[in-house]
């Protein structure tokens, strides 16, 4: 069963220049109980995108067409109390990238969490509501009487904890982790992982992880989809995806990660060439074609090349992928 689906979502950002093109045709499943990675280079749309699914763009963000449909529903059919009452939080939330920008400095980390209670349960007392956030605060390995202190008391890896512990506060189905482990040293990171995967399966989560690190998708999902330029050009399983990645983009993703296995790769990296379009006037074609050793001249045209079902737990977006190079 998908817990999300997402149709042809567009979300464009206006600016003096014209509209930046963020999410540009984007088709995403999540099914329950999974967790499913969102990876590719900074600027890609992997933000945006975990963003228009709580409707909490910038305000030069525009929802341009597409669906989002949780559970079923198409929830941008809402209006924006229903939406704030029913979806936001209540079932889908999210963990914010820099979790010291994301708490406010001036509150105690256990305010913080009860005030997000608050604004959707208003039947619960403040002792009752404080009780849960310390409550949530052990749950995530924090001791409760750290609740009672301020952000900047909290080391990394505790304020990242306490930014999980805030996004369980209406026990959400689904759970977006944007970059959940970035500018942590690599033991807090490999707690933190161990961390949210006890608590999908404690509660039965759904999650969402967006990250430009690779190797933490690997540790964390079960499926991966690779952006690149506000478009998914691969998704597959993720054991299968590294194993045989067939987008020429992917593969240069995962080339410049070490290996302890591969002999021929120990000492030697690869690197993609070029940088990133513009997203104010993307490519014609297939965008990552100025990048591509392999692009043609039908890589060049419109039409982009559509998703192309290799199995059951594996599509591409490319004409000219690697395994009919092989």
């Amino acid at each position: 069963m998908n817990i999300l689906e997402v149709t042809d979502l567009k979300v464009y950002y206006d600016t003096i220049k014209g509209a930046v093109r963020a999410v540009d045709g984007v088709d995403l499943i999540v099914e329950k109980g999974k967790s499913v990675g969102l990876a590719g280079e900074s600027g890609c749309g992997k933000t945006t995108l975990g963003l228009s699914f709580l409707k909490i763009l910038p305000s030069n963000g525009n929802i341009v067409s597409g669906s989002v449909k949780f559970d079923g529903t198409d929830i941008y059919q809402f209006n924006d109390k229903k939406f704030r009452e029913d979806i936001r939080w209540n079932k889908i939330s999210m963990i914010f990238q820099g979790a010291m920008n994301a708490l406010n400095p001036i509150f105690k980390v256990e305010d913080q969490i009860a005030e997000a209670i608050k604004l959707h349960d208003k039947t619960k007392k403040r002792k009752e509501r404080l009780q849960i956030a310390r409550d949530l605060l052990k749950k995530v390995d924090i001791d409760p009487v750290m609740g009672s202190h301020y952000p900047h008391e909290f080391s990394g890896g505790m304020r990242q904890r306490a930014m999980i512990a805030m996004a369980l506060a209406c026990n959400p189905q689904l759970v977006i982790a944007d970059e959940p482990t970035t500018a942590l040293d690599v033991i807090v990171q490999k707690q933190l992982m161990d961390l949210l995967r006890r608590l999908k399966k404690e509660m039965d989560l759904s999650l969402v992880v967006i990250s430009h690190d690779i190797s933490v998708l690997a540790e964390l999902c079960d499926y991966l989809n690779i952006m690149y330029a506000g478009r998914i050009v691969e998704w597959g399983e993720i054991s299968e995806i590294f194993k045989n990645p067939q987008h020429h983009y992917t593969h240069g993703l995962i080339s410049t990660f070490p290996t302890v296995e591969d002999e021929e790769r120990k000492q030697t990296f690869e690197f993609i060439e070029g940088s990133p379009p513009n997203l104010l006037d993307p490519p014609k074609g297939c965008r990552f074609h100025p990048r591509c050793s392999r692009a043609t001249d039908v890589c060049r045209k419109d039409p982009a090349p559509t998703m192309r079902v290799l199995s059951d737990v594996h599509r591409v977006a490319c004409h000219h992928p690697r395994g009919d190079n092989e």
